[in-house]
């Protein structure tokens, strides 16, 4: 680590939407991957995970932004996922998330979201999996900040939840924000999403996890972690010079080349202790150490550091370091094993097609397939595509409150119905009696009646004529042993109006599904 992070007194949590909470960022690179294939440009995931930050430079540095404005190749990828993310709203929720928003509001720890796309689509994709009412503050990628890796979008965030760095912590999956986040000297735990964790992350963070339950896990016993209780095991301590620092991790390498697990906890060791002396040796860490070589920092005055000469060598130490380091292939195993995600859809090819999908159904199915990678190939045997217990558990929760649903309504309906005939029978006489009110009153209800019934006349009779089992209209009506003609009809009542009550719900639904696009695209 090139600066003491910890997890002791977090305030603020800092987490990422895309690819952190929700599973956007493999959705955005298969859906863009099926749009490079079509440009003869072979997408790798390690390229695109370089690239996110911020939607208005995303896409700009692909060789396809020749062929297609790359606002519009935003647009169009922003505008089919939302729809996507509306047809199955909680498939997108990477795992843990609900238990992890729940822990930091057990532990009064403030959770603030951070999205690369819009402020007002990253609130609606939280609204969507039932997630805004969990957080306290959310900022997008369309604000006047400069684009990650700049430090502006998490400075402000500090500003807004009156937070110092030492007490707010990223939870970062993508570099360009692990960068921000050391430029600001902010404790950050690294979670895994679309790309392996490089092993030169591992001296940047407090922690790597795999996922969000993985996270609750770091905050529960990372405390009782310390690499303080190896120090006089180790023979490694922050009271060491760089050089005997150096000399004492090399001999222990060798000394335990043998036992990975040693070697692992020799590595984290030494990578604390030199982040120790760091902190000692200079007042501010010089903030290029974070940076790659591709990643532009603004430059740092001079007066930051008390020892320029210090710095210069602890910078040179830190370096040699890491770039002599050698891995045997065993520790790639067990990096690997640590560190390594199953690829729950494939990668295969994708038909041609770029417009958003509209209403047509084939269309919405085919985006469905992109999106989740797997157009046109047929799963293997093992493959992860399979739904998960809880998706299932989702699905019959989904299905029983339907149920639920239209059993209320069907109650509701009957109550109505049926007060409608007491008050029709205890106003009858009035209603019979001429007068220009009651003539106006009958002639609505004698309206409504003949109309439903003139219905169910057309419908039974038709029925009648082609399956003879079913009763004619009048047959149905006459009455049997146990319903009385008033009784039958009033069932054919509740039942129609049902009906109609369920065609104004989706009339209504369609209309404000509608209105909602409308502005969304407008917007973008």
């Amino acid at each position: 680590m090139f600066y003491k992070q910890t997890i002791n007194n977090i305030k603020v949590v800092i987490l990422s939407l895309d690819g952190g909470l929700l599973d956007l960022n493999r959705l955005r690179f298969n859906y863009f991957k099926r749009i490079c294939k079509t440009h003869n440009f072979e997408l790798t995931k390690d390229i695109f995970e370089e690239a996110l930050g911020n939607m208005k430079t995303m896409y700009n540095d692909f060789p396809i932004s020749k062929d297609i404005n790359p606002d519009d190749i935003n647009k169009l990828i922003e505008r089919d996922l939302y729809e996507y993310a509306k047809l199955k709203p909680e498939t997108i929720k990477k795992e843990g998330t609900d238990e992890l928003l729940q822990f930091f509001k057990q532990k009064e720890i403030k959770i603030t979201v951070v999205s690369t796309h819009k402020t007002k689509r990253a609130i609606q994709y939280l609204q969507l999996t039932r997630l805004y009412d969990k957080v306290d503050f959310v900022i997008g990628g369309d604000s006047d900040n400069l684009p990650l890796p700049d430090t502006a979008v998490l400075k402000t965030t500090l500003e807004q939840m009156n937070c110092k760095p030492s007490e707010a912590i990223v939870i970062a999956n993508y570099p360009n924000l692990l960068y921000a986040a050391n430029q600001c000297l902010i404790n950050v735990i690294y979670l895994s999403d679309l790309c392996l964790v490089q092993e030169s992350i591992g001296p940047r963070v407090f922690k790597i996890a795999r996922n969000n339950l993985e996270i609750i896990n770091i905050f529960l016993f990372a405390r009782y972690d310390t690499m303080e209780i190896f120090s006089p095991l180790l023979g490694m301590s922050s009271d060491m010079d760089i050089e005997t620092l150096d000399k004492t991790y090399a001999k222990l390498l060798e000394e335990y080349q043998n036992d990975q697990q040693l070697i692992e906890l020799v590595r984290n060791t030494y990578h604390y202790f030199l982040g120790e002396i760091a902190n000692r040796e200079a007042d501010t860490v010089n903030t290029s150490l974070f940076e790659d070589e591709d990643v532009i920092v603004a430059p740092v005055d001079d007066e930051h550091f008390s020892n320029p000469q210090s710095i210069a060598t602890l910078e040179k130490s830190i370096e040699e370091v890491l770039e002599s380091e050698e891995v045997s292939e065993t520790d790639n195993e067990i990096a690997d094993t640590v560190f390594k995600r199953e690829n729950l859809y494939q990668d295969d090819e994708f038909s041609k097609t770029r417009t958003a999908i509209g209403c047509d159904p084939e269309r919405v199915n085919e985006l469905m397939d992109i999106i989740n990678g797997n157009s046109g190939t047929k799963l293997e045997e093992g493959e992860l595509f399979e739904k998960s217990n809880d998706e299932i558990l989702l699905e019959k929760r989904g299905l029983l409150s339907y149920f639920i649903n239209f059993v209320y309504t069907v109650i509701v309906v009957g109550l109505i119905s049926f007060l409608g005939l007491i008050i029709f029978i205890g106003f009858e006489d009035f209603i019979q009696r001429p007068g220009i009110v009651a003539g106006i009153i009958k002639s609505i209800i004698d309206f409504y009646v003949n109309l439903v019934l003139s219905i169910y006349a057309v419908i039974f009779n038709s029925l009648n004529a082609l399956l003879s089992f079913i009763p004619d209209y009048s047959s149905l009506i006459a009455g049997n042993g146990l319903l009385s003609t008033m009784a039958v009809k009033l069932v054919l009542f509740i039942i129609f109006n049902v009906i109609i009550v369920y065609i104004v719900k989706m009339i209504y639904l369609l209309i404000t599904e509608a209105e909602e696009d409308d502005a969304n695209f407008a917007e973008d």
